[in-house]
């Protein structure tokens, strides 16, 4: 296997470092079947938190996954604290063009083909008009969340499964694939509470529904991560789906 995967022992610690309280918060919601709308949620805070700079700054600096990558972040550098190309490779952010000058044309297809399977495309020209609360999500659809969960799932996880490559000979797509699906069924499996806290146990064929597109989505992203040996692409991608996902659920089924 070590052709095929490389480390799985510290991904897999940290993903169920993230999953035990994950699955905790969103815990009785799931065995009520109170309902939960994230949307809702996530525009309530931030409009709750407008008149206070330190309620927002909170918001922003502990939601998502935020709370999980900053520890991460303090034992990168501690073990690299001699290497800061070390810290810089650990999180997924040294450019390696996996084909030469058709890797960026590739890795654009790619997240067409993600745009059009999750059919979002057609909505990037029905934005709603710019307001504060717009701006607030914007950003908060970039940091924490598409930040915090690129650089975890495929900046960190990914990377450390991918098997060991050296800068003469970047790990291929084939001998990547293993990784590849395990990142993504990770990521997958992160998202099932709060789907089960949404939909409820009794709608799991919803749920399942919802968490093929996010295993589709892992699945694209770690072929794009492989493509560049860069987080960034994946983190716009991430970004934009995931503030379009919001926009279109406030304004087009509300």
């Amino acid at each position: 296997m070590g052709n095929y995967i490389g480390n799985i022992v510290w991904p897999t610690i940290l993903f169920i470092a993230i999953f035990i309280p994950v699955f905790i918060t969103y815990e009785p919601y799931i065995m009520t079947n109170t309902y939960y709308n994230i949307s809702s949620s996530i525009i309530q805070t931030l409009n709750s938190t407008l008149g206070n700079p330190v309620s927002l700054a909170s918001t922003y600096l502990l939601g998502d996954l935020a709370p999980y990558l900053y520890p991460l972040i303090v034992v990168v550098f501690i073990t690299h604290r001699r290497d800061i190309h070390g810290v810089v490779n650990e999180f997924g952010f040294s450019w390696r063009l996996l084909f030469g000058k058709l890797t960026i044309p590739i890795v654009l297809a790619l997240a067409i083909l993600w745009f059009l399977i999750s059919g979002l495309i057609p909505l990037t020209v029905m934005l709603p008009q710019v307001s504060l609360t717009n701006v607030l999500l914007l950003i908060y659809t970039l940091y924490p969340i598409a930040i915090s969960e690129e650089l975890i799932f495929r900046g960190f996880i990914l990377n450390k499964l991918l098997p060991s490559s050296n800068s003469t000979r970047p790990v291929g797509i084939v001998h990547s694939i293993p990784a590849i699906v395990i990142s993504a069924i990770y990521f997958t499996v992160a998202h099932l509470p709060i789907y089960l806290a949404m939909y409820g146990i009794n709608d799991l064929l919803t749920v399942a529904y919802i968490l093929s597109y996010i295993l589709i989505y892992g699945l694209i992203s770690g072929f794009i991560f492989v493509l560049t040996k860069n987080v960034i692409p994946d983190i716009i991608i991430h970004w934009i789906n995931d503030y379009l996902s919001i926009m279109v659920f406030i304004y087009l089924i509300h």
